[in-house]
């Protein structure tokens, strides 16, 4: 049991850290573009089947996600394409950093289509 607790800390720890990472992503994206629509992004991820991230079992609010999408338009425009971010944002399943990598090309920064 000792155990278990030890990993509902780390877990809390780490769930902190990313909405910590993610803030602070956001900081340096600066304010989303005017035609930035975040409930979109999020409702074209779940409608394409993404069930979102957890980090130690702990689900990722929906801020930290729409970050994850404001940090992905961000490297877009700096340069990165859609393949170098995709290891990035999600090196164990390809399949769902593309689709994140989509979802914010259509719904927060298309212009970077």
């Amino acid at each position: 049991m000792s155990g278990r607790a030890g990993d509902i800390t780390v877990s809390k720890q780490l769930l902190a850290g990313a909405i910590a990472a993610a803030g602070f992503a956001v900081g340096l994206i600066g304010a989303p573009a005017a035609h930035a629509d975040d409930q979109g992004f999020l409702n074209e991820l779940r409608s394409n089947g993404f069930g979102g991230w957890s980090v130690g079992g702990q689900q990722m609010p929906d801020g930290v996600l729409v970050a994850q999408g404001y940090m992905a338009c961000n490297r877009l425009h700096l340069g990165e394409s859609p393949d170098q971010l995709v290891g990035q944002l999600s090196p164990n399943d390809a399949g769902t950093g593309r689709m994140l990598i989509q979802a914010a090309q259509h719904n927060l920064c298309p212009d970077t289509l």
